[in-house]
């Protein structure tokens, strides 16, 4: 069987999702503390001004080293307006947009406690869009990266962490904005969703 280790992640990036997807297990990571400028809490769109960082801010904790699960989200700001007016710019032109917004509207109406429960769901609509069959499950401890061998991906698949033995290689498709930017690399899911998705 097929198993893959991955962290949580905001609307995971098109690499993410494809690891999971072709598993058959995918852990999710619920042992780790915070790491901040990750893709736990972000995710990154092609607007009409290029590559943009739409993240969800959180309630900062006593220590640098708070448990994942325990992260909370700060809703004093609406954030969650922000970033479906921002996808909305980016993508209303997109072939797909109209059809698929409706499975993702939600994400930017619910207010769960905690950053890891708010992803999980991001996660269960995208896999349930894609019809995927992996099976989902937590890990019960942490363990150091690499642990797990050749696909252990927790630490691999970051917006800081230069691209490494990941045999991730993309296949380029018509974004809105290829036009003015070429392809680019490392958006989320959403983008290929709503510019070459076919159900």
């Amino acid at each position: 069987m097929k198993e893959v280790w991955l962290t949580t992640s905001y609307l995971g990036t098109i690499e993410y999702f494809q690891k999971m997807i072709h598993a058959e297990c995918a852990y999710i990571e619920s042992f780790e503390n915070y790491e901040k400028q990750s893709w736990r809490n972000r995710f990154r769109i092609l607007s009409a001004n290029g590559p943009i960082t739409l993240s969800i801010p959180i309630i900062k904790g006593s220590s640098q080293k708070q448990p994942i699960r325990e992260v909370r989200i700060d809703y004093r700001e609406n954030w969650q307006k922000i970033h479906f007016r921002s996808v909305e710019s980016a993508y209303r032109r997109s072939p797909y947009y109209e059809f698929l917004i409706d499975e993702f509207r939600f994400l930017w109406e619910v207010r769960p406690e905690f950053l890891f429960d708010y992803n999980q769901l991001a996660q269960k609509a995208v896999l349930k869009l894609m019809k995927a069959t992996v099976t989902i499950k937590y890990t019960n401890e942490y363990q150091v990266p690499g642990f797990y061998g050749p696909t252990d991906y927790r630490y691999s698949i970051h917006p800081k962490v230069k691209k490494q033995g990941t045999g991730y290689v993309p296949v380029p498709y018509q974004q809105v904005f290829s036009d003015r930017f070429g392809f680019v690399q490392d958006l989320s899911i959403l983008d290929w969703l709503f510019n070459d998705f076919r159900i």
